[in-house]
């Protein structure tokens, strides 16, 4: 077999391979072997006529697609073997010649994981900075605890002010029309300068109980109904009630309503030991990103744009599954003007580069290390992330879940590597089942979220393992109740209406 091989951008080969007359003969006779039995000719027993007849009868286009089915996958991977190609994708292949008697043409085009030229580890240095929580921490986490026990009171004797929580009626016109057929009653939302479109926050202050308001407002570009986005319109505005928000005395009953202790002196000091949980978690988080961010500044890679589409295909179908989860499909969310498919994949590229990127350069240390999980850490990882799940102890042990752990494994080793070695420290791999992070144990990480108002660090990303096994989240029946309308949240924290 003939192979001649050519190098594209993009971690791309392209191969030119020429199959042996034999070995495409070979291939027509096992097609001929295996559809024959299947011909009924009559006067014949099924596979027993003269092979002439049989051949008429199966037609060569049949045949030859049956012959390709096995000279392809064979010839293809003798050419990837010959040539040692690492291939990470299914191979694109344009049949060039096929006939009897003559050589076969394959022109295939594979995607191979790409060479990485790792910078200096040793010149990476990341320095974990750990920050003591003070007395000014615990007092904002403390006011965030009143606030998030506060009470909506009546404050039907002023008018409206900052801070306030509404209840209103909104009709929207634009050059004097309503935009929808009905107006939104009874919708709900709080004044604040930081959420509210600009126009909106200025125009609601000073609004009186059963007073109605025109309210001109220029709307943001990306309002989330593009017919009105970058529009003027009125908003026609009629407040029915006025609430402030009461907060709790600072003593020691609130201790008690938070659920944090007896004593106002025991919620302060546990608010600041879940405080620095958090603040520990960060900064091992932090260090860890500094340390990965050295290396793969220095460091010379070729992002496959295969691997960036699936980093951004996968992002996607995770976003599909928690809207799922909200009894939204991906097509609702879409036609409701947030964005578009083509526009959300562009706003997630460049970030999906910048983790295939990362990926890449702890795949080629954990390979200069020789970090590999064995099959004990995998299959006590798999048991552990599909724990509670349908099936999952056939899951758990199928080869292609065991693959993604592993692998998912060896990533996150090299990492912790790398970063115990931007400290100056060492690091060895764990024993099955142990931490290999040495990070704050996640039960006192997730206490941080008991307190109301105090938020824990963002949880690092699922591995994915369901997915690897191939399970699908279930969404989450939507409410039945009729709650009154709240105003709907952006992604950069600020309301729509």
């Amino acid at each position: 077999m003939q192979v001649s091989l050519e190098r594209r951008p993009g971690s791309v080969v392209e191969l030119q391979i020429e199959v042996p007359t034999e070995q495409v003969e070979r291939a027509i006779e096992l097609a001929f072997q295996h559809l024959s039995p299947r011909v009924r000719v009559a006067g014949f027993r099924p596979g027993k006529a003269p092979r002439a007849v049989l051949e008429r009868e199966i037609g060569w286009p049949a045949l030859r697609e049956h012959a390709l089915e096995h000279l392809v996958p064979e010839a293809i991977g003798d050419a990837v073997k010959e040539n040692n190609l690492e291939i990470i994708a299914t191979p694109e292949v344009e049949v060039e010649q096929f006939e009897r008697l003559q050589p076969a043409k394959l022109k295939a085009r594979v995607t191979v994981k790409p060479d990485v030229t790792l910078g200096d580890v040793d010149a990476v240095k990341a320095p974990l900075e750990q920050e003591t929580i003070g007395e000014d921490r615990v007092n904002e986490a403390l006011d965030q605890v009143r606030e998030s026990l506060a009470q909506l009171v009546p404050a039907d004797n002023r008018r409206a002010k900052d801070g306030d929580h509404l209840v209103i009626d909104l009709v929207v016109k634009k050059d004097g029309e309503p935009i929808d057929e009905n107006p939104t009653e009874n919708m709900e939302l709080d004044i604040d300068k930081e959420r509210l479109i600009p126009g909106l926050y200025e125009g609601l202050l000073g609004m009186g109980k059963d007073e109605t308001k025109a309210i001109s407002v220029h709307l943001p570009d990306d309002y989330r109904r593009a017919e009105l986005a970058g529009k003027d319109v009125d908003f026609n505005v009629t407040v029915k009630e006025i609430k402030e928000h009461e907060l709790p005395p600072l003593d020691d009953e609130l201790a008690k309503t938070a659920g944090a202790g007896e004593t106002l002196d025991e919620l302060r000091s546990r608010l600041q030991e879940r405080l620095q949980v958090a603040a520990d978690r960060d900064a091992v988080f932090k260090q860890q990103k500094d340390a990965i961010d050295a290396l793969v500044a220095s460091s010379t890679v070729e992002v496959p744009e295969l691997l960036v589409n699936e980093e951004v295909d996968r992002e996607i179908r995770n976003l599909a599954i928690n809207l799922g989860q909200q009894g939204i499909d991906l097509d609702t969310f879409f036609a409701s003007g947030s964005a578009s498919l083509e526009e959300m994949r562009q706003e997630r590229r460049e970030p999906a580069i910048e983790r295939v990127r990362q990926e890449l350069v702890l795949d080629a240390l954990a390979e200069k290390q020789g970090l590999e999980p064995s099959d004990e850490h995998a299959k006590v990882e798999a048991n552990r992330s599909l724990a509670g799940a349908e099936d999952a102890e056939r899951l758990a042990g199928s080869d292609r879940v065991q693959a993604y752990v592993k692998e998912r494994m060896r990533l996150q080793w090299a990492l912790l590597w790398l970063a115990a070695h931007a400290r100056g420290e060492g690091w060895s791999p764990p024993a099955p089942g142990e931490d290999p992070a040495g990070l704050p144990e996640s039960a006192a990480a997730s206490e941080i979220t008991d307190s109301p108002g105090v938020e824990a660090p963002a949880p690092a990303e699922p591995a994915g393992v369901e997915a690897a096994a191939a399970t699908d989240a279930s969404p989450a029946e939507p409410d039945a109740g009729e709650a009154a309308p709240q105003a709907p949240e952006r992604e950069d924290g600020m309301v729509d209406i």
